[in-house]
């Protein structure tokens, strides 16, 4: 029996043990890459003591609202000014129409009342005042002249009784019925002469009084204004008779500040030996 150098006798020489194969390499890990430091002013507030208190978190529900209602994301809408004409701001506390001041206050409406709003000018009262004369009759005015003819015949003579009847005699009057509506008017309006008016109306509404009232209405109504000037259009006629017809005419008065007046008028116009102005109306 052999023995192996350096052996113990009486034992075998153990028989060699594979060698079992490598293992592959590893991947080396990466090195864990160092944390950036947090600046001071972004570190949370709970690595401080004395940190202040974060933001209050907001109420829910909130006020006024059930405790399950979902959120409303709904944003309110601003409504653009209304282009024109805005209501100057309020220089006093607004109160309704009836409420006395020191009593509880009414919200201003939207709109401004009728109060507040920009009213026109009133326009001029109108030239001609006085109600319409009722149609005179003429039967009842021919009655009127026979019976003053006859008391005049009796109690003052012949020659006044001439005077009164044939009085239209001494006043041709005008050759046709528009001019003798212009010829009045520019007596009245524009002369503002009233014995020149009274000769031109017939004898049955010849007043000297009445048509010298008016003439000074009229001379009065016009010293209000700034140097009124009358005018009118060539005058109407309609209703044309033999001797009697309607004549319609506008008068208008401006003045230098240019405000404007009209009325309209209407004539009762008859004819003795020429026209004559019976009536006016307007």
């Amino acid at each position: 029996m052999t023995h192996p150098q350096g052996g113990q006798p009486g034992h075998p020489e153990p028989s060699p043990v594979p060698t079992p194969d490598p293992e592959p390499p590893q991947p080396i890990p990466p090195d864990e890459p160092i944390p950036t430091p947090e600046p001071p002013h972004l570190s949370s507030s709970s690595d401080f003591i004395d940190a202040a208190p974060g933001p209050a978190e907001p109420e829910w529900p909130p006020p006024g609202a059930y405790a399950g209602e979902a959120a409303s994301h709904e944003q309110t809408q601003v409504i653009p000014a209304a282009a024109g004409w805005q209501a100057p701001p309020p220089t006093s506390p607004w109160h309704a129409q009836h409420e006395a001041p020191g009593e509880w206050q009414t919200t201003p409406p939207e709109h401004l009342a009728y109060q507040h709003s920009v009213l026109p000018a009133a326009p001029p009262e109108p030239i001609w005042a006085g109600p319409p004369q009722q149609p005179r009759s003429r039967k009842g005015a021919l009655w009127v002249s026979v019976a003053l003819a006859g008391t005049l015949l009796l109690c003052g003579g012949g020659a006044v009784s001439a005077y009164f009847l044939l009085r239209d005699a001494d006043n041709p009057g005008s050759p046709d019925a528009a001019t003798a509506v212009d010829r009045f008017l520019t007596a009245v309006y524009s002369q503002q002469d009233a014995a020149a008016a009274d000769d031109l109306v017939c004898r049955e509404a010849r007043d000297k009084q009445k048509i010298a009232e008016r003439v000074d209405d009229i001379k009065a109504y016009a010293a209000g204004y700034q140097e009124p000037v009358f005018r009118w259009a060539e005058p109407t006629v309609s209703g044309d008779g033999d001797d009697r017809a309607t004549v319609a005419v506008q008068v208008t008065m401006s003045t230098a500040d240019e405000k404007t007046a009209a009325q309209d008028l209407r004539f009762t116009v008859i004819r003795k030996t020429g026209w004559l102005v019976c009536e006016v109306t307007g």
